[in-house]
């Protein structure tokens, strides 16, 4: 819970700020997806931010995301969201397509058949992939898309997060002790034979 920090400031010991690290994000769900998809994976995804590429899966929570590739990203996304109020992710919900060989199946004729349907039934799209196209666009907007504006939509999906979910939930931290104040043997150097090691540290940790 980080009260070890104020026991540690008694003694002048440099502590620079913990914050979350490999750690989940909230995200502005609306009330039906919320409903009908959280708790759900999205898989075989490939995630892009920044100069990082990631393929993998994650969790659609209640208020946000997370999971392995979510906590690979964290640190990055955080900075972002810091320095600007929010972020913005990238996600390609057919990683194994090419953008050309989704139009050339979304050029097929959609006859009777429900948006939904027609992608599950062309691009084999999951409901949780399906769901999050038509959280961004809408389906009156979708309806109206053309194979290759519908294409482009599940090659470039954005997503914007909003603040990292709190300590009490991340599995990892950043921030704490300097190592300015500890020995080459991570002893406390204003406090003799007391040492400190892992989360405790100054040190970003990968999952």
């Amino acid at each position: 819970d980080g009260s070890w920090i104020k026991i540690l400031e008694k003694y002048s010991i440099e502590i620079s700020k913990v914050q979350p690290s490999n750690c989940g994000f909230f995200v502005n769900w609306s009330t039906i997806f919320e409903q009908r998809f959280s708790g759900l994976p999205l898989k075989s995804v490939e995630l892009s931010f920044s100069n990082s590429r990631i393929k993998g899966e994650f969790i659609i929570t209640k208020n946000g995301i997370e999971g392995g590739v979510i906590y690979t990203l964290s640190s990055k996304l955080r900075d972002v969201i810091k320095t600007n109020g929010s972020a913005e992710l990238s996600i390609d919900l057919k990683p194994d397509l090419n953008l050309q060989e989704i139009i050339r199946r979304l050029s097929k004729p959609r006859l009777k058949l429900t948006m939904s349907n027609y992608l599950r039934k062309t691009l084999n799209l999951s409901g949780v992939a399906i769901g999050l196209l038509m959280e961004n666009h809408n389906k009156i907007e979708i309806n109206s898309f053309s194979s290759q504006e519908l294409a482009f939509a599940i090659k470039n999906l954005k997503l914007i997060l909003q603040n990292p979910f709190p300590i009490e939930r991340c599995i990892s931290t950043s921030g704490g002790v300097s190592f300015n104040s500890i020995d080459k043997n991570f002893m406390l150097i204003n406090k003799p034979n007391t040492y400190v090691a892992g989360e405790m540290i100054d040190w970003e940790a990968p999952t």
